[in-house]
């Protein structure tokens, strides 16, 4: 019952371990009242499910804390940041950073903890990330299935006494479902906002004049038939992919399309990049 797990005192009583044996060399106390086994290694997992234990009940993961939980581009914080209702804050720690001002409907259960609802989550990353990294969070989200942009945006809408809530409105518009990673958010980004280009239609399935399925592409001008492809580093690396990417865009070629390959180094240079995908779009001719 107790192999691997934090556990509480408690706990550990009701399943037959005794006092002396929690004093032990078989296990080791995380905080008052809260214990693990001495062998099993302290990792950012361990130390979330610990502090929540040693926490008050009504405590949920908040902030990056919670965004790195639920899996999303988001760096893991040094500290674990719980928010509680509001009222008595619990006092900070080492490892600890707590706020207040959870409120009723805002918390959820994922990987069997408290944690702030992905849109609140969305919300509170509002106040400390760029507008490119919180598109790039919310795109994740919605990738994963937490979410979807309609209600990123109706939690904006909705939310009153916020800061940067405004802001947040206009970024949950930029949104989109069927994105594939966060630099396919950040090149389309790049393509409206410093380019001042159309948006591009986000991973379309596109088709040939019989209705014939014919690619994917990351994201399409599909008027001009110009599709724009972002290679990361495993497509470069791993010969079977770059095969398998020649082919993909071969087949585009053939039924009349231009394709514009994108790296990470063309990410640094938006104006250039910027360029060639207006060139490539101005050679075309409008389909019909």
């Amino acid at each position: 019952m107790l192999a691997g797990a934090v556990f509480r005192y408690a706990d550990a009583r009701a399943a037959g371990v005794s006092k002396d044996q929690l004093g032990g060399r078989t296990y080791r106390r995380l905080h008052r009242g809260v214990y693990v086994e001495r062998e099993r290694p302290t990792d950012d997992e361990l130390a979330v499910r610990a502090w929540l234990l040693a926490l008050p009940a009504e405590a949920a993961l908040y902030g990056a804390t919670a965004a790195a939980w639920y899996e999303l581009p988001v760096q893991a914080p040094p500290v674990v940041q719980v928010i509680v209702p509001p009222g008595t804050v619990p006092r900070r720690r080492a490892g600890l950073e707590p706020h207040q001002g959870l409120c009723p409907g805002a918390v959820t259960l994922h990987r069997g903890v408290r944690i702030t609802t992905p849109e609140r989550t969305w919300l509170d990353l509002s106040l400390t990330r760029s507008d490119t990294e919180l598109v790039v969070i919310g795109d994740a989200m919605v990738r994963r299935g937490l979410t979807t942009p309609a209600r990123l945006v109706e939690a904006a809408d909705t939310a009153r006494r916020r800061r940067r809530v405004v802001r947040a409105r206009s970024l949950a518009r930029l949104v989109r479902d069927r994105v594939d990673s966060p630099q396919e958010t950040r090149l389309r980004l790049i393509l409206t906002n410093h380019g001042g280009l159309p948006e591009p239609a986000v991973n379309p399935d596109l088709g040939d004049e019989h209705g014939g399925w014919i690619g994917r592409p990351d994201l399409a001008y599909e008027d001009a038939q110009v599709a724009i492809q972002y290679e990361g580093d495993v497509h470069r690396i791993t010969k079977r992919r770059w095969r398998s990417d020649v082919a993909r865009d071969e087949v585009l070629r053939d039924h009349g399309w231009v394709v514009v390959r994108v790296t990470a180094e063309d990410l640094r240079h938006p104006s250039q990049l910027c360029d060639r995908v207006r060139r490539a779009i101005d050679r075309r001719p409008r389909r019909s």
